[in-house]
């Protein structure tokens, strides 16, 4: 199977959601998702671009924010940075308007500044709810530290933490790369940006 372009679709905003008959678990605040900082938007960039060279030839669609996955059991809608599906369900529905994800494998947050590791734990409670999800990643742009949460078994999940140094494993991909990849566009020669 030859490449193919994948492409993120462009949303309503969060606050048309009241009139739209759309609910969220969690306060969506698009100014500040649209204001990340340089930093922010570099590693987000650069984990898109890694996850789209490692999933090239196959049917699996990585996406970028504001693209929505949407879960049926919170009937909900959120907003993260990125999420993989390569679930058929997806893949029938992509050429919808809506463009909406309900069956991810990944979902991946690039946290702000402060953001308290209990609002990620906070934010995962929903997202744990998507049958397909297999692991849920954060981490912070400023230094190279990503934490995953990853199902193991069902309703089992399991906490990795991967710093300097490491070997990032995102078991739902089978992909492996060195954390400071995620973070090269980052990173000074001193190792801190």
């Amino acid at each position: 199977m030859g490449d193919r372009q994948l492409n993120s679709y462009t949303l309503p905003s969060p606050d048309l959601a009241p009139e739209n008959g759309l609910s969220y678990p969690f306060t969506v605040d698009q100014t500040t998702r649209t204001q990340q900082s340089p930093t922010q938007k570099r590693v987000t960039q650069t984990f898109f671009q890694l996850l789209i060279q490692h999933l090239r030839g196959t049917n699996a669609i990585v996406s970028v924010h504001p693209r929505p996955v949407y879960i049926e059991a919170a009937s909900a809608y959120c907003y993260p940075d990125l999420m993989v599906t390569h679930d058929p369900r997806d893949l029938d529905r992509r050429h919808r308007l809506d463009g909406v994800i309900q069956y991810p494998c990944l979902i991946i947050d690039v946290i702000s500044h402060p953001c308290p590791a209990s609002e990620k734990l906070s934010q995962f409670d929903h997202y744990r709810q998507i049958e397909t999800l297999q692991e849920y990643v954060w981490l912070d742009p400023t230094q190279p530290k990503l934490n995953c949460l990853r199902q193991i078994e069902p309703g089992v999940w399991e906490a990795y933490l991967y710093e300097p140094g490491d070997d990032v494993y995102l078991d739902s991909l089978s992909f492996l790369i060195e954390i400071e990849a995620i973070y090269n566009r980052t990173l000074t020669p001193a190792g801190r940006s």
